[in-house]
């Protein structure tokens, strides 16, 4: 299936300037710890969450499952369980991921393709996606965490705000995450997705897997270490039309950074590289004036940074 346009959606919704609020209530992730699952017939979906089992346990004979649920877990009893699959039917054959969502998914078996909507309902501002995950990629596969916000006004809804975890990283032992969300007003959201997919890229591999638990929203403000993100800085520089870009990781060593326009499309890709002092500097000789995002692929990790180029 063609994941990276799901990737590519993730990366675009990571484009705002951090803003700041009162929060006067949290939400919480619907069965955010996957303790609750519903049972058909030949397949188990966590509870508020749909997957692609329904459409693929559909298929006469050669229907297979992509998300299940797990005693392999962090805390309670159970966690998702996301594996890359190749389906393969009469005449054809296609990889598919393990995926989840907190809104509703519609799979074209015939193109290929799927889209997302709808999602849960939300009324504050969290400043982070966390939870716990454990990651075991095939042949150079990653996998993508994300939460995207939505707002309606006046009959319109309208994406504001998001953000995405994403790492290549062999990993075996559960271990935290943090997805810090990026908005692009001052509005709160009224309805959030939240996806997690095994495979976050065209060249997806089969058995990759990924497990997920204990997801939570968080509303911590200012920066943090478990989030080096929002120590990352973009400085445009033009008389030599270049970016110089500051980033307070612990340990900046090799790093790989892209450019992305406001279309998801990539403009620019440089590394692994090694960078001293945490600054590196991107050319943007050729680009046209607007709003991009600069991910910084660090550690098995990618973190992002959305600024506006002028001239």
């Amino acid at each position: 299936m063609r994941t990276q346009r799901l990737f590519t959606l993730i990366t675009v919704f990571v484009i705002a300037s951090m803003a700041t609020c009162l929060i006067s209530a949290q939400t919480a992730i619907p069965n955010g710890d996957f303790e609750s699952w519903v049972a058909h017939s030949s397949y188990s979906n966590p509870t508020y969450w749909d997957t692609p089992d329904s459409i693929l346990m559909s298929i006469p004979i050669f229907g297979q499952a992509v998300v299940f649920r797990s005693t392999d877990h962090y805390s309670g009893s159970y966690s998702a369980k996301l594996i890359t699959k190749n389906i393969a039917i009469p005449g054809a054959a296609f990889d598919c991921p393990g995926f989840i969502t907190l809104g509703k998914l519609h799979v074209d078996l015939i193109n290929q393709t799927y889209s997302v909507t709808g999602g849960s309902p939300i009324n504050d501002r969290p400043t982070h996606l966390m939870g716990y995950y454990k990651y075991q990629p095939v042949g150079g596969d990653s996998c993508a965490i994300g939460m995207i916000l939505y707002k309606t006004v006046n009959g319109k809804r309208d994406t504001i705000g998001g953000g995405y975890f994403s790492t290549t990283a062999t990993v075996n032992e559960w271990t935290h995450f943090s997805a810090w969300i990026i908005y692009d007003t001052i509005l709160t959201p009224d309805t959030m997705n939240i996806i997690a997919i095994s495979s976050a890229q065209t060249n997806m591999n089969p058995n990759t897997t990924l497990y997920v638990d204990d997801l939570y929203l968080d509303y911590t403000v200012g920066f943090s270490e478990k989030d080096p993100a929002a120590g990352i800085s973009v400085y445009q520089d033009k008389e030599t039309s270049r970016l110089i870009v500051f980033c307070e990781f612990p340990s900046a060593r090799e790093v790989v950074s892209r450019l992305y326009n406001i279309s998801g499309q990539q403009v620019y890709c440089e590394g692994p590289v090694s960078i001293a002092n945490g600054r590196m500097v991107v050319p943007y000789t050729g680009l046209r004036q607007g709003t991009y995002i600069l991910a910084v692929e660090h550690d098995g990790k990618t973190f992002t940074k959305k600024f506006l180029l002028g001239f």
